[in-house]
């Protein structure tokens, strides 16, 4: 009895994940990233550190050769997201920041996302010690990763990567 039981469960959970279909979310080829020049930040989450994170990434953004709008109604695509902030604890320590960011086409498909956190360690000294701003930190890195992998589409496409 317990074998047929056994054999059973065994064939529907073989049975089962054949039958149900995952649901798939609109996502576009990875090399149509290199088409994106101009970028609306939008919202990045309720918190006063998302509002100044939404500041700073505009910045970072603008510095990595995007080209940062007022509205989306301009933007080839529009950069959305939520950030997390978890205190030092009592044996303090810095702040960590997270970050799920999306950047999305005009039509709503998704072009490019990133899932950004943990805790920040700095190794060069120097910039260890001059290292005090979390936010900043992960603004940079932000954009950084925006950046590479636009180029990695562009380079993907055959298109020509401009510095």
């Amino acid at each position: 009895m317990r074998t047929i039981k056994a054999a059973t469960l065994l064939l529907v959970l073989c049975l089962v994940p054949s039958y149900l279909r995952a649901t798939a979310f609109p996502q576009a080829d990875p090399t149509t990233l290199h088409l994106i020049e101009k970028i609306y930040v939008d919202e990045m989450g309720t918190s006063p550190e998302a509002a100044r994170l939404r500041l700073l990434l505009e910045d970072h953004l603008s510095e990595r050769a995007f080209t940062v709008v007022s509205s989306p109604e301009k933007a080839d695509a529009v950069l959305s997201g939520a950030t997390s902030v978890v205190r030092s604890g009592i044996h303090g320590g810095p702040t960590d920041i997270s970050i799920t960011a999306r950047l999305t086409s005009s039509d709503g498909t998704r072009l490019w996302g990133a899932n950004i956190g943990g805790q920040i360690s700095v190794i060069n000294p120097i910039k260890a010690f001059r290292f005090s701003e979390p936010v900043d930190y992960r603004a940079k890195e932000l954009a950084r990763k925006l950046r590479s992998d636009w180029e990695k589409s562009a380079k993907a496409a055959g298109a020509k990567v401009r510095k």
